[in-house]
């Protein structure tokens, strides 16, 4: 049997969904109490108990890119309750960590469905994450070349726009503040939404490169001023750098 946790600002109006859910044999929590700690970045040992999470359409688009952060760090299949979304919308939510979306009042077979896939999502990412990041821990320990770029090439679009943006800030004083990354990343510029957004990508940054054994203060946080990389982990990427130009066809006389 499968858990669901149905995070929600009002119980008593997600009980059709319950009754659904329990009708599909799945067992289910329903919590306002825990919105509050996730959006503060508390983590729960309880979360791990479940396997997917719904956020109700009680819980609004800021507080639900609060939650996205914290969420993100469980093995959960993430799926929101509202009307569906533009394309370019949709991307943004998934890239924050939405697997799939529900309607408020679904059919038994839309609901069966969408938390089928929801999962099947979730899958595919741990299975493509796995691919290239999942090497022989006597593999990453003695023979380093490539295995940093490798997981650069698992990042997402934005992930991979702020990392290199780091990486150019190393070379120009070290320290990126906050407002300076949400400007390179979005037109509106540092809006609290946006300070969650980016919050949700270091820490998945983070996680990326902790699966190959690296610390996870790869980037370090330096209240009131910003991000910075650390400058072992800066010097290990320029040596990968220069081993894989050495290395490239164009290199050979």
């Amino acid at each position: 049997m499968q858990h669901v946790l149905i995070l929600t600002k009002n119980v008593l109006s997600e009980e059709p969904l319950i009754q659904q859910l329990h009708y599909l044999n799945y067992e289910v929590l329903c919590s306002a109490d825990l919105i509050q700690s996730l959006q503060q970045g508390r983590m729960s040992p309880v979360i791990s108990y479940f396997h997917l999470v719904i956020i109700s359409e009680t819980v609004s688009n800021s507080e639900a890119e609060q939650l996205l952060p914290t969420l993100s760090l469980y093995a959960l299949a993430v799926i929101r309750v509202g009307e569906s979304l533009p394309t370019s919308e949709k991307a943004a939510w998934q890239e924050q960590g939405i697997h799939h979306w529900i309607t408020k009042s679904p059919t038994v077979q839309e609901l069966r469905e969408g938390l089928v896939e929801a999962i099947r999502l979730l899958e595919d990412q741990r299975v493509s994450a796995n691919q290239i990041l999942n090497f022989p821990m006597s593999e990453v320990i003695t023979k380093k070349t490539g295995v940093l770029r490798k997981v650069h090439k698992s990042f997402s679009k934005t992930e991979k726009k702020v990392f290199d943006r780091l990486l150019w800030a190393q070379s120009h004083g070290g320290v990126l503040s906050r407002k300076e990354l949400c400007e390179y990343l979005w037109e509106d510029g540092q809006t609290s939404s946006n300070m969650s957004q980016l919050s949700c990508l270091i820490n998945k940054i983070k996680v990326k490169f902790e699966q190959i054994d690296m610390p996870h203060e790869i980037i370090t946080t330096l209240w009131g001023r910003g991000y910075k990389l650390n400058e072992d982990f800066y010097q290990r990427w320029l040596n990968e750098e220069q081993e894989a130009a050495l290395l490239s066809p164009q290199s050979v006389i």
